[in-house]
């Protein structure tokens, strides 16, 4: 029987190993650009036939695997009289062709969009290994397309959701404005399937309106009705229903669209991925979108956890803010002296002292001119639409805007002259960054 494995590297001077080690970092490169924070993506396991096994040799002898995993080079080998006694089998991904597998373990329960984007990976993979040779394979420009095509399989085929809808949803305006809105929808089932159907929506329509393409508008019209906490219902026949302040079934899936091609799907109760920046993003399973503990810096360590919640719902509210803005964070002292400062050289615009966390519902105001929000560890502002000002010191990122270029160099300069502060740089393409005078962090507060 032929090898398939050595078939398929032809007369590349590479072994099967090599192989599996080049399908292993590939597969590792498209994780990276898949999972909001590169620490999270999942220590995986790839299990190969060592050889060629047809079904009834493996019921009789066994199936030789070779177990490649994310951070070792080193092979493990083994025999196994079942396939699904691999570890994790019923939640992989498994490629078969010509009597060999390839079993994707990557550490997730139930199905997901992860199941459908390494399907689309695998066939890639091996469509390149064919046509141009193991040697001449390049995927990283096909990474994109992969995820795109595995979340809109995955969407269509559980939730009837066609994806390039709801990107053309998530980009249009009302009246000028970026759209913000929930919605639910169910799961799909079988015709024989059956669903607890939603009962006691706030607002029902007395006709309901097709969730569709060929609704577009009315549709952009009608979820003007919602927000995060007001969300537009479809029902089982693909219809908008009414609207609800309940929380979605495990059997729906939420969808919160919060600015100009920025969304993010819930599903299964717990799965989250999200499309901003032009890219989707997997975000792993937290008790809260984000810590603030992780992105203050050296503050954090003397910060009660009463401290660092007010803080996390302060920089939450003015991630909210559509236009982008600044906060730079510093303790008491330092904040008081530096908004006197850039208050006396008439760059910033001083106020009386105001707690944004017991006042919440001013954030979206003080954020919505141009500059920084000054705010100590115990979320009290006294000085707004502060213009950073200093020395360039750091080199600047040209791909990256105006506020985000200014807090990096202001941040780093002020750390010359021994004062510390954090900045919280909200663009207005949705990103959210955390800059200390150490490191630069892209957090999820969405």
């Amino acid at each position: 029987m032929t090898d398939y494995w050595s078939n398929l590297l032809g007369r590349e001077s590479l072994t099967k190993e090599d192989l599996f080690f080049k399908i292993r970092d590939m597969y590792a490169a498209l994780l990276r650009n898949l999972y909001n924070e590169p620490k999270t993506v999942p220590d995986f396991n790839i299990h190969f036939s060592a050889v060629p096994t047809t079904q009834e040799e493996g019921m009789e002898n066994g199936y030789p695997i070779i177990t490649v995993t994310r951070k070792s080079n080193k092979l493990k080998e083994c025999t196994v009289k079942d396939l699904s006694m691999i570890e994790n089998f019923e939640n992989s991904y498994t490629w078969y062709a010509d009597d060999v597998f390839a079993v994707f373990d990557f550490r997730e329960d139930g199905i997901s969009p992860l199941q459908f984007i390494t399907s689309a990976f695998c066939t890639e993979f091996f469509r390149q290994t064919e046509i141009y040779g193991i040697r001449r394979i390049r995927m990283s420009h096909m990474y994109e397309m992969m995820i795109s095509s595995g979340v809109s399989e995955f969407f269509y085929g559980f939730y009837r959701i066609d994806i390039n809808f709801i990107l053309t949803l998530s980009a249009m305006t009302y009246e000028g404005d970026a759209i913000d809105c929930t919605i639910y929808v169910p799961r799909f089932d079988s015709a024989a399937g059956k669903r607890t159907a939603r009962k006691g929506l706030d607002i029902v329509f007395s006709d309901s309106v097709p969730f569709s393409i060929e609704n577009l508008r009315q549709i952009r019209k009608l979820v003007e009705l919602s927000d995060k906490h007001f969300a537009i219902v479809i029902n089982e026949a693909g219809r908008i229903r009414g609207l609800t302040f309940d929380e979605p079934y495990q059997t729906e899936c939420k969808i919160r669209m919060w600015d100009n091609l920025a969304f993010t799907i819930t599903y299964e109760g717990t799965g989250k991925i999200s499309y901003y920046n032009a890219h989707y993003h997997i975000h792993t399973d937290r008790s809260r979108n984000f810590s603030a503990k992780k992105y203050l810096g050296e503050f954090s360590g003397s910060l009660t956890e009463e401290k660092l919640n007010m803080l996390e719902s302060v920089i939450e509210a003015a991630a909210r803010q559509r236009h982008g803005t600044i906060m730079i964070i510093g303790n008491p002292e330092m904040i008081e002296a530096e908004s006197e400062r850039l208050c006396n050289a008439k760059v910033a615009t001083g106020i009386n002292t105001v707690n944004l966390y017991e006042k919440s519902e001013l954030i979206s105001y003080i954020t919505s001119i141009d500059g920084a929000v000054l705010m100590d560890t115990d979320c009290r502002c006294r000085c707004i639409g502060a213009i950073l000002d200093g020395d360039a010191v750091t080199r600047g990122s040209p791909a990256r805007g105006a506020r985000y270029n200014s807090t990096v160099n202001y941040i780093n300069r002020r750390a010359q002259l021994d004062e510390y502060f954090v900045g919280i740089v909200v663009s207005e393409d949705g990103t959210v960054d955390s800059v200390t005078k150490d490191h630069i962090y892209r957090i999820n507060v969405r």
